[in-house]
């Protein structure tokens, strides 16, 4: 009677374990983490994809109207109440397409759709600061639910959990260099490398009331990334990267001893890394296209090659800087660094004639120059101007009549570019993309890399003009933080192994007992 007492006991116990087993959710994560994926374009860093982890069980039959995917962005508190924010905004994506992946799910959004971007443009500011981002995702309808093994679990519908945080592999690659009383910069290392490519920003990415953000010229274009692509690194052998972010504005170059500071930055990387002296390049945009100028007339030796775009000359005196002079603009011929200009025909923000073409005027005055015509099926056509030297040239981009530059993009991620017109004054973006050419078919990029610069005997005392040792940099490397893991699944397989252990030990007292 005892040992039949025990075996329904025995029975119970099991019974109890089978249907908790049963009650536990074989669905790993009934709250499902979604994480936000960017990269940045040629207007800046744009959310394009969004990953749904649904734990340890595969979903399917979802489609582009299976979810409702909101964002919402604010610069509140970083900004005055009253500042107009461009890239602010409170709405649902755009879904462009939906792929299963097993487990995963992959969102995919028009990069158009006016709610892609995370900088956020302050209109008297004048400067991109990063947005606060929030995404929530909701299910409309249930989704097919199966085990590992392929088992059928019928239908489901989650929680979701978005990190708004953006994993993009391009800015991964750098690390913020924050240096006290210098200028921060972001830098790419390219290991066993003797070559340094600098960038200076334009306007709109100097830093905003003192919050060293030091991300703005990061996320608001290429002009950081294009230079650690692969495409970049193998023209140049592989190349460190500098991509400095003014404390204010580059028009403060001379009052507020910027030009120094980066030298001495740049400088210290060079010896750190083991840089050869004749391969160090830089390129700047607008405000950082006159930072740039001003560099190659302070350091005439410092660079081989400057690929400059529409340098904001004309408005620099006004904007707390100085126009360089002619005198200033005719020192540059007596310097090694080859210098490649690009601008729009036409340009709003700054003239052409009294920026781009001014420079190159006094770079070849009584010399004999070639033009050539290239036509381009999206991308806006151009002509190129040079030296027959080969040392100075000046790319010039069509503009449309409305005032536009033209580029072939794919925001809508169909696989094909469509024509899209940008800001007259956005040429960089050529550059960035090594658009422009020569005469002879060479890019920008590739002349650069293999100009080959005279050894001149003209050297500069760099001690005579204010350079000071620089303060040591600390490195602030960004990171990820992703969610990868449900504890309330973890819970629950806890409660099934306690049941499982008491199943297991009144199992065994009743084999004893029946042996006994």
């Amino acid at each position: 009677m005892k040992i039949m007492k025990k075996a329904f006991a025995m029975f119970v116990a099991v019974f109890t374990l089978l249907a908790t087993l049963c009650m536990v959710p074989v669905s790993a994560a009934t709250t499902v983490a979604a994480q936000l994926y960017g990269r940045i374009e040629d207007n800046g860093q744009a959310i394009y994809k969004m990953v749904l982890d649904y734990g340890n069980v595969k979903v399917s039959g979802v489609d582009k109207d299976t979810y409702t995917v909101h964002a919402k962005t604010t610069t509140e508190g970083k900004r005055p109440a009253d500042e107009k924010a461009y890239g602010d905004y409170d709405q649902d994506r755009t879904i462009v397409r939906v792929e299963e992946k097993g487990t995963k799910v992959e969102i995919y959004f028009d990069e158009n759709d006016g709610a892609a971007g995370t900088l956020s443009y302050l209109s008297t500011g004048a400067r991109n600061i990063p947005s606060d981002i929030n995404y929530t995702v909701t299910q409309n309808t249930p989704v097919k639910v199966s085990a590992m093994d392929g088992t059928d679990l019928g239908e489901d519908t989650f929680v979701y959990s978005c990190t708004n945080t953006v994993v993009d592999e391009e800015a991964v690659k750098f690390t913020s260099v924050k240096v006290e009383n210098g200028i921060n910069y972001q830098y790419y290392d390219a290991g066993n490398a003797d070559s340094l490519i600098v960038w200076f920003h334009g306007n709109g990415e100097g830093d905003y009331n003192g919050s060293q953000n030091n991300v703005a010229q990061l996320l608001a274009n290429r002009g950081t990334v294009a230079w650690a692509t692969d495409e970049a690194q193998d023209i140049f052998g592989n190349a460190h990267v500098m991509a400095f972010q003014a404390p204010d504005t580059w028009y403060y170059a001379q009052k507020d001893g910027l030009l120094e500071k980066a030298y001495n930055e740049i400088q210290e990387v060079v010896a750190k890394k083991g840089i050869n002296p004749k391969k160090v390049y830089v390129s700047g945009c607008s405000a950082g296209g006159y930072m740039t100028t001003r560099m190659l007339i302070k350091y005439p030796n410092l660079f081989k090659a400057a690929m400059i775009n529409c340098p904001a000359l004309d408005v620099a005196t006004k904007r707390g800087g100085e126009t360089p002079t002619d005198e200033e603009l005719a020192s540059l011929k007596n310097s090694p660094t080859a210098i490649w200009l690009v601008q729009g025909a036409t340009d709003g923000t700054v003239n052409t004639e009294d920026c781009s073409k001014r420079i190159f005027k006094a770079l070849t005055d009584g010399q004999e120059v070639v033009e050539s015509r290239h036509e381009q099926e999206l991308d806006s056509d151009f002509t190129t101007t040079e030296t027959k030297d080969g040392k100075y040239k000046i790319s010039l981009y069509d503009t449309t009549e409305a005032g536009k530059l033209q580029f072939g993009e794919d925001f809508d991620q169909d696989g094909v570019k469509t024509l899209v017109e940008f800001s007259n004054h956005w040429s960089w973006i050529y550059t960035l993309n090594n658009n422009p050419e020569s005469a002879d078919g060479t890019s920008i990029w590739k002349w650069a890399a293999n100009y080959n610069v005279a050894d001149t005997s003209a050297k500069t005392d760099d001690k005579k003009d204010g350079t000071q040792t620089p303060s040591q940099p600390t490195a602030d490397k960004k990171s990820q933080s992703v969610k990868t893991g449900d504890n309330a699944v973890i819970s629950s397989y806890a409660i099934m192994m306690l049941l499982a252990a008491g199943a297991y030990t009144t199992i065994k007292k009743l084999l004893d007992n029946i042996k006994a």
